[in-house]
């Protein structure tokens, strides 16, 4: 788990196919499973830890209860720093224009690296993915409500709390995985008798060179039992939400006079410049869940002979019109194999 502009017309994706108008209402916020036995993912942008940084906080759900959760944190550091990886698209369009020499990292891709220097800076005595596999294991089985009152009861859940966390955040963590199962945008999945779910995902660039993917996959087995596909991308500030600590010192380091967004938070105002600019004819979000339902129960096999078998996935995925389409079930493959 842890080997984890140009125009905007560009980054809408070359001009959309057509389809019927639907609202973003039917996708974001907190939702209930239809049965207790349907895996349902929630996804939400946190700030657990400190101002430097932002997480992408993911809990698999079976009725009110966690069955499986991640968190992944994205932060600037200097270009070139020893043994990182940056995000997809950091050597084009997406990092045109960043500040102070630096690139964005996936803490869970470059765990090795970070985690080096955790033990230089801060003298941190184990890494964080170790600590964070802890505290994940920790919230599974629990519902929001259990965990909101673990929280309420001791402000520091690490080690007496949470056997083999020692991250100084790790109230925090808690916190968004407790607000990502209350509030987190929300993809519907198959039903699946047992709660043995994993959680797998990747940075991918599905979609051109200005943006980059986070692609999530709860796991049954070798069947996807629901995915998740958001983007971030810089765009410029008026009319959109960034992400957390775009306000404090992880957004010091953006292009002037833009922000850094997920195109799933910000999926109306994201789809209306798609629609200015490359008269598209549904919103984003339509799509991207058309997509997801269409992998969920599937295995990579079985996505990988439709990419293989179709130029064009939209001829395959029912209510899908980006032209990207097959990036995006690429990118599902590739979550899958990680």
């Amino acid at each position: 788990m842890n080997k984890l502009s140009r125009k905007i017309v560009t980054l809408a994706a070359a001009v959309l196919m057509g389809g019927s108008v639907a609202t973003f209402s039917a996708v974001g916020g907190a939702q209930a499973a239809t049965d207790n036995n349907q895996v349902v993912l929630k996804q939400l942008d946190t700030a657990p830890h400190g101002k430097q940084a932002f997480a992408v906080t993911t809990v698999a759900m079976k009725g009110d209860k966690i069955v499986a959760a991640y968190i992944d944190e994205f932060q600037f550091v200097k270009k070139g720093s020893d043994g990182m990886t940056p995000v997809p698209n950091s050597t084009k369009g997406f990092a045109k224009g960043v500040k102070n020499k630096q690139m964005l990292i996936s803490k869970a891709t470059n765990d090795e690296a970070y985690s080096g220097l955790m033990r230089k800076e801060v003298k941190a005595t184990q890494g964080r993915e170790q600590s964070l596999e802890a505290i994940q294991k920790y919230t599974v089985g629990k519902t929001a409500a259990q965990l909101n009152t673990a929280l309420a009861k001791d402000k520091k859940m690490q080690e007496k709390v949470i056997s083999g966390a020692t991250l100084a955040d790790t109230n925090g963590y808690v916190k968004s995985i407790a607000q990502a199962a209350t509030k987190g945008y929300v993809t519907k999945g198959i039903d699946v008798t047992d709660d043995n779910i994993t959680l797998k995902q990747v940075e991918a660039a599905p979609h051109g060179t200005d943006s980059f993917g986070v692609t999530t996959v709860a796991m049954s087995g070798d069947k996807v039992a629901a995915a998740s596909i958001d983007e971030f991308q810089f765009v410029p500030k008026k009319g959109f939400k960034g992400v957390p600590n775009s306000n404090s010192d992880f957004g010091k380091n953006y292009p002037k006079g833009k922000i850094l967004i997920s195109k799933q938070v910000n999926n109306k105002a994201y789809s209306a410049l798609m629609k200015k600019e490359a008269k598209a004819t549904k919103p984003r979000m339509t799509s991207i869940n058309a997509i997801n339902k269409y992998a969920a129960g599937k295995t990579a096999d079985q996505l990988k002979n439709d990419l293989n078998a179709h130029s064009k996935m939209t001829d395959v995925v029912s209510g899908a019109t980006l032209e990207d389409t097959n990036g995006y079930v690429q990118s599902i493959v590739d979550a899958i194999n990680k």
